[in-house]
């Protein structure tokens, strides 16, 4: 079984002890590890960390976040049309097509503590901005007064498609 420690050593050789917020290891080895919002280089910080506390022996879950400012609602109702709005100004910078007009989003679900969960999936499982494209999701979300939290699930089940593309841009890219 992994150990705090053993996790502590490898985290602080990756990142800046000052951007470190918590640490955590529960009974079953699951690791969260929590940066500081400023955390420079991010996605680059999250595939490394990622990779090196999966090499240690015992490890469950790695799940790695960033650190949040909780905005207050102000008198704002969330609705699943206003985080689809807020998600179509992320772009696939390969495509041009935003995530939700592309239909990468399967599934959107909004909880009762005013956390997002989103299932979405990319065009193709090598996708090189596959990280990117999902921390962008999750900052897109996070910026929204009143969500409290996002989680976002990658899945290629069932794999992605152009049927998947919303008809309005079918017509724009000459699909129909």
């Amino acid at each position: 079984m992994v150990t705090k420690e053993e996790v502590e050593k490898v985290v602080k050789g990756i990142v800046n002890e000052n951007l470190v917020k918590s640490i955590e290891v529960d009974e079953k080895g699951n690791v969260t590890v929590t940066l500081a919002k400023e955390t420079p280089d991010i996605d680059n910080v999250l595939i490394k960390l990622h990779s090196e506390i999966g090499k240690l022996e015992g490890v469950g879950l790695i799940t790695i976040n960033r650190e949040r400012e909780v905005k207050e609602t102000e008198s704002m109702q969330l609705t699943k049309e206003i985080i689809l709005e807020k998600l179509k100004e992320v772009i696939d910078p390969e495509i041009g097509i935003d995530v939700v007009n592309l239909g990468l989003i399967y599934e959107l679900e909004l909880r009762p503590d005013n956390t997002v969960y989103v299932k979405m999936t990319m065009t193709t499982p090598g996708c090189p901005l596959t990280m990117w494209i999902l921390r962008a999701v999750e900052d897109k979300i996070l910026e929204i007064p009143g969500v409290k939290d996002a989680e976002i699930e990658l899945t290629f089940d069932p794999p992605w498609s152009p049927d998947r593309i919303s008809p309005e841009y079918k017509k724009r890219l000459g699909l129909y």
